[in-house]
């Protein structure tokens, strides 16, 4: 049992200045891909709301992976993860609307224009949605049970399922989701896990604790300043 117990020690020891490692490149990666001059100006001005080097490495890209950015709107995410992806792996911008970005440099991109993800053909690393399932939600044609159904049937069984958006008051569940665009934490929480999901983490970066939850996420003194909650779900075993 002491000789166990001393090779696993010694074990520990030699792995724990490897992953040290590693997490500092990937840092250093996201901070290059953040920093890159070609990246439009309209994005690094949102950085500072949308904590981008937090969130991307919640969603911990590496090179090779197959990607959905679901719900992709004008591509903030879609131009940041094809910089971490470099023209490797795969990449969907599902309903992305890329027209005005300079992609060019990047092959390895599909726009899908529907959100059954049926183009998918094969199992993918990350699936990611930023401040959209109030909108999913909003759409009585869209059966939610199914689409997360597909979504889990689409990731492999290491991959992740990530969420942002606004936070609605405790206790209103779904029903702000059309007149303030917001959806209560809880409700989408349980509503993901009860799909077969498990919540691996969440961050608090995007919180806003001065958050009232009584002001329509589009108004100008509220854009960038709502609570937004942040998970991250992997498949149940």
């Amino acid at each position: 049992m002491k000789t166990t117990t001393l090779l696993l020690s010694s074990l520990l020891i030699l792995i724990a200045p490897v992953l040290a490692y590693e997490e500092r490149t990937h840092a250093s990666d996201i901070d290059q891909v953040l920093k890159a001059p070609e990246r439009p100006q309209q994005d690094k001005a949102r950085d500072a709301a949308r904590k981008p080097a937090d969130i991307l490495a919640l969603v911990d890209i590496k090179p090779n992976m197959a990607v959905v950015d679901f719900i992709a709107g004008r591509g903030y995410y879609t131009d940041l993860f094809a910089r971490i992806l470099n023209n490797s792996g795969k990449l969907y911008s599902v309903k992305g609307k890329l027209e005005k970005r300079d992609l060019s440099l990047f092959n390895n991109i599909s726009v899908l224009p529907t959100l059954d993800l049926s183009e998918v053909k094969s199992p993918v690393d990350r699936i990611f949605t930023a401040l959209n399932y109030h909108d999913i939600i909003n759409k009585p044609s869209i059966d939610r049970q199914k689409l997360l159904k597909t979504i889990y049937g689409k990731l492999k069984d290491d991959g992740y399922f990530i969420v942002i958006d606004h936070n609605a008051a405790p206790g209103t569940g779904k029903s702000q989701t059309k007149k303030l665009h917001r959806v209560e934490n809880t409700f989408v929480l349980n509503e993901i896990t009860s799909a077969g999901f498990i919540l691996d983490r969440s961050l608090s970066v995007l919180a806003n604790p001065n958050d009232t939850f009584a002001a329509d996420v589009w108004q100008e003194s509220t854009k960038g300043k709502t609570d937004r909650f942040v998970y991250r779900f992997k498949k149940s075993k």
